[in-house]
């Protein structure tokens, strides 16, 4: 076990892993990777590997635009193997306000120098044969982004981490930060094998980030939420190079996946996990799923997607991504304890936007600003004494409103 470290890492998720990664890139020698069971098996593999460049903020697409550039750079930057299918995605509005939501992105797309355009019905048919037009007032097709198998992310950015000499220390959960009296300063982590010395602490450790920070008197706002997808048999016509389609008002997404159709989305009424009561051992592959709200989001796009109500299923699967209050990450500095800094709040979209956001963060940590900047993402924009009752039914609502935001209301 080593004793000591210029930085500490908790989680080796997507998060996690793409910072260790560049923190050493940058010439940060001596890192830490941890992770209370192995890298990259909880809840990023869960994930759906969709990416999204286009989002509501301009510094949150600089970033998904990175990422991608990232992504598809990936295996010339490190020589390590990286499959991916860049093969676009659609989002499709069937009312007023969805209308409205595909209108601005493109202008604000465009705006960013992103390649968005409409969308006809026949070209959407031409490019996905399983996906129909009917019912759909509306649509954008942004031909870059790229959907991937979500394993590899956490995988691929852990073996790069290696390669620059971080130390990866699987099966070793932290126990308990180590604070300076008086200052608050971080000065280490205790783990289950001992401590270890480090002035650079980083709480990247997914559905038990509040657990990590709250065991030394750091609240942040985050709570875990189920979310479920499923992948159906191979079905006829249907192939890799086909996009991501994605149904504004009914919060569901569609992509190819091992020769199927892979459904999921966000339900109006998702569970919340309390994390602070569950068995050490717990692991996400233990978290209870419910088929019958899969096929209810299926039944909500049976125009668009006809079949996927009925579907025969090679598997489905249920994560536990971070929800905020607004919506948006936790990314940066934790006021009051010097050293200490959080990223998560992944708001199921955290693996396609960790490649940008690990590179940001360790520029923050490491020259004190990014070239994108992270203001956005501050956790000082919340409250430290937030009341947990209202922190969830917040969470709930920005989960269940994760695609049809007011954008009528931007302009």
């Amino acid at each position: 076990m080593i004793a000591t470290a210029e930085a500490a890492v908790i989680g080796a998720g997507a998060f996690g892993a793409s910072l260790a990664y560049h923190l050493a890139q940058m010439g940060l020698p001596d890192v830490v990777l941890l992770d209370r069971f192995m890298p990259g098996s909880q809840t990023s593999p869960r994930a759906a590997g969709l990416t999204q460049q286009i989002r509501r903020e301009a510094d949150t697409t600089r970033l998904a635009m990175r990422s991608v550039e990232k992504l598809v750079r990936f295996t010339e930057e490190t020589d390590i193997p990286l499959e991916l299918h860049q093969s676009g995605s659609v989002k499709m509005a069937r009312n007023e306000a969805g209308v409205a939501q595909v209108d601005w992105e493109i202008r604000a797309g465009r705006e960013l120098g992103l390649d968005i355009r409409p969308l006809a019905a026949a070209e959407l048919e031409a490019r996905a044969p399983w996906a129909r037009a009917d019912g759909v007032l509306a649509m954008w097709i942004t031909p870059s982004d790229l959907f991937l198998e979500p394993r590899q992310v956490p995988q691929v950015y852990t073996a790069a981490a290696r390669q620059r000499g971080v130390t990866v220390l699987p099966g070793t959960p932290v126990t308990a930060l180590q604070r300076a009296p008086g200052s608050g300063k971080l000065t280490g982590v205790m783990t289950s094998k001992g401590p270890i010395a480090t002035p650079i602490v980083i709480d990247a450790a997914g559905a038990w980030t509040r657990q990590v920070a709250e065991d030394a008197g750091i609240r942040i706002p985050v709570a875990p939420m189920r979310h479920q997808l499923m992948i159906t048999e191979p079905l006829p016509g249907v192939r890799n190079e086909q996009p991501i389609c994605r149904v504004i008002d009914a919060n569901v997404y569609v992509r190819p996946c091992w020769g199927g159709l892979m459904l999921g989305g966000y339900e109006t009424n998702p569970l919340p996990v309390e994390m602070r009561g569950a068995s050490p051992a717990f692991q996400i592959e233990d978290l209870p799923i419910d088929l019958g709200v899969l096929r209810g989001l299926a039944g909500l796009v049976r125009e668009q997607f006809p079949g996927l109500e009925t579907a025969p299923l090679q598997t489905y699967r249920g994560g536990l991504p971070t929800m905020t209050a607004d919506g948006r990450y936790i990314v940066g500095p934790v006021p009051g304890a010097e050293g200490f800094y959080a990223l998560t709040g992944c708001v199921v979209g955290g693996l396609s936007i960790a490649p940008a956001m690990g590179e940001m963060l360790a520029q923050v940590i490491l020259t004190g600003q990014s070239e994108i900047p992270l203001d956005l993402f501050a956790v000082d924009r919340f409250a430290p004494d937030f009341d947990d009752n209202e922190l969830v039914a917040a969470c709930i609502d920005a989960y269940a409103h994760h695609y049809s935001e007011d954008y009528a209301a931007l302009g």
